[in-house]
């Protein structure tokens, strides 16, 4: 059985798909220096477990090198049709090229649009204009692209609509607990 934070995410989701906007939320991680770091990207879907969220990036990116350091991040989002915030905190994992023993890699690189592909054998991300490596452009996924799964461990749902309520979802153990929260 799914823990009620799973349902009310898949519900705001859906709520909320009518504007692209909503397919996009907030990445925070921690630099080597301990300094923090967010920024956006676009969820693309549940793991076959059902919760643990993904995105795409290019493994030379510098959320790679973050995620080394501390895999450990919080991930904001907000619905702006239903007006609900989620903050899940979560630990993080890379499927890379050479570990991905559920091609995980694969399925989500084929449902990606050309341009979105294209994006991963662009030079180096983050260095000075015209510098860096350009992979060679081939028709399987790149070396350079990555996928990464977030774990949940906490979820604070808050919903700012004319009933106010916030409610923080915890895993301890195998079993999540739920506490309601003053919003």
């Amino acid at each position: 059985m799914k823990p009620a934070w799973y349902e009310r995410l898949k519900n705001s989701i859906e709520k909320n798909k009518r504007d692209a906007h909503n397919r996009y939320f907030q990445l925070a991680t921690v630099a080597a220096d301990g300094t923090p770091r967010v920024r956006m990207v676009v969820f693309r879907g549940f793991f076959d477990d059902g919760l643990s969220l993904s995105i795409i990036t290019d493994s030379r990116s510098q959320k790679i090198s973050e995620l080394a350091t501390c895999g450990s991040v919080e991930i904001g989002w907000y619905f702006t049709h239903t007006r609900e915030q989620y903050r899940l905190r979560c630990n993080a994992s890379l499927l890379i090229a050479r570990d991905d023993p559920d091609d995980q890699r694969i399925r989500v690189w084929s449902a990606l649009s050309d341009a979105a592909k294209a994006q991963f054998f662009w030079k180096t991300p983050g260095l000075v204009a015209g510098r860096g490596n350009v992979p060679e452009t081939t028709g399987s996924p790149p070396d350079t692209f990555a996928v990464i799964r977030f774990d949940p461990f906490s979820v604070d749902h808050l919903v700012l609509s004319r009933v106010q309520t916030r409610t923080l979802s915890e895993l301890d153990g195998a079993a999540w607990s739920e506490t309601a929260l003053n919003p």
